[in-house]
């Protein structure tokens, strides 16, 4: 099993395995917590679904709710703004379908800065590589390094 005897298709197989497993965990994570978009389309269906949007935009500000939108969906918020319009705001609450509407459980202002998250995860992904490639160098098994010549 770990000789490298048909190395390629055992390399194969195992990344077959990571991508299946990386698009069942999408799947099941989407019917968990949906996509905005999904729950206004269907709104009777995700009656009372806790959910969480990670980044939302407050569109306009009413005295006794706000708007925000993820992505290209729109929904109203119950309750007062944490913030000014254009802000963005993280939440969880419940769904409700009359309307729709959204009642929140908890909010917080984002940093205005949040957009350089992707700075942050693109230097960590070249750092690992990095790693790897240092591994790889050092610690990868070349078997013609171990031939030696016999001297008769």
């Amino acid at each position: 099993m770990f000789s490298n005897r048909g190395y390629r298709w055992k390399l194969g197989a195992a990344l077959t395995v990571i991508a299946i497993l990386g698009v069942a965990a999408a799947r099941w994570g989407d019917s968990i917590n949906p996509a905005l978009g999904r729950c206004v389309a269907e709104p009777r269906r995700w009656e009372g679904a806790s959910l969480w949007f990670p980044a939302a935009r407050i569109l306009s500000v009413r005295e006794t709710d706000y708007e925000i939108a993820t992505g290209a969906a729109q929904i109203r918020v119950t309750g007062r703004a944490p913030a000014a319009s254009g802000a963005l705001i993280t939440l969880t609450g419940i769904f409700h379908a009359d309307g729709p509407r959204f009642e929140p459980l908890r909010t917080r202002v984002l940093s205005p800065h949040v957009h350089l998250r992707w700075l942050m995860e693109a230097v960590s992904i070249v750092v690992a590589l990095a790693v790897l490639a240092n591994f790889a160098r050092h610690f990868l098994f070349r078997p013609r390094l171990l031939q030696v010549e016999r001297s008769d």
